[in-house]
């Protein structure tokens, strides 16, 4: 198996160290995911929801927030996420929560 090579990117990412629950809504589909990272400029989460690629999603994290984006990749339950906007403020308090 080849090593993909690292790629630049425009945001650091968090890798969050709990299991953090969230939802996912993807057209009239909704359900749970979990967020595996986060920066502010996006979000890998692991859920069953049958979304595509471009398919426009809001990820709910509980009281902390909501976000829009875009399905910029999909693999098997893992899906990329690219936010609409920069949601530095979600991430700053994620980041808080995996490290406390």
């Amino acid at each position: 198996m080849s090593q993909q090579p690292e790629i630049a990117r425009r945001h650091v990412r968090s890798e969050v160290g709990v299991d953090l629950e969230a939802r996912i809504v993807s057209g009239e589909r909704e359900g749970r995911c979990t967020v595996d990272n986060i920066s502010s400029g996006g979000a890998q989460v692991n859920t069953r929801i049958p979304a595509a690629r471009g398919d426009i999603v809001t990820l709910h994290i509980g009281s902390i927030g909501s976000v829009e984006g875009t399905v910029a990749w999909k693999n098997r339950t893992k899906l990329g996420l690219k936010f609409s906007k920069d949601v530095t403020a979600i991430t700053d308090l994620l980041f808080a929560v995996a490290i406390y």
